[in-house]
């Protein structure tokens, strides 16, 4: 039990770290009206959502899992793959074949095999 509570915690520290790193910040710089395609974004287009992810397992799957937190993670990432895809079509009306272009090379949520630990690193980055 104390090795799924520290384990949970870890996961879901991980997870707040990279949602506090994103912030309120959108895919575009504020003030200015360009694709932002580097930092977490260089690795997931929407690492926001990584974030809660990976902190809601932690929490709700490793450390208290219940029916209820077992229950609801999945329903939490289905709505928010819905609104990653309807901020998607904002993003295509906005920047049209640089953010198709974009959506080509880097996944949504997931970072490519390998990439985590990039993930990790640029989370850490203090700009």
């Amino acid at each position: 039990m104390m090795i799924s509570m520290l384990l949970g915690y870890a996961i879901a520290f991980l997870g707040v770290g990279l949602l506090l790193k994103v912030g309120a910040k959108s895919t575009k710089h504020e003030g200015e009206n360009r694709l932002v395609t580097d930092g977490l974004y260089a690795y997931v287009r929407h690492p926001q959502y990584t974030g809660l992810f990976i902190a809601l397992f932690g929490e709700g799957v490793v450390h208290w899992p219940t029916l209820f937190s077992i229950g609801l993670f999945p329903v939490i990432v289905l709505v928010y793959t819905w609104l990653a895809r309807r901020e998607e079509r904002h993003m295509f009306e906005e920047f049209g074949k640089d953010y198709l272009a974009y959506k080509q090379q880097v996944p949504m949520f997931i970072p490519q095999w390998g990439q985590w630990r990039q993930l990790a690193a640029a989370a850490r980055v203090k700009k």
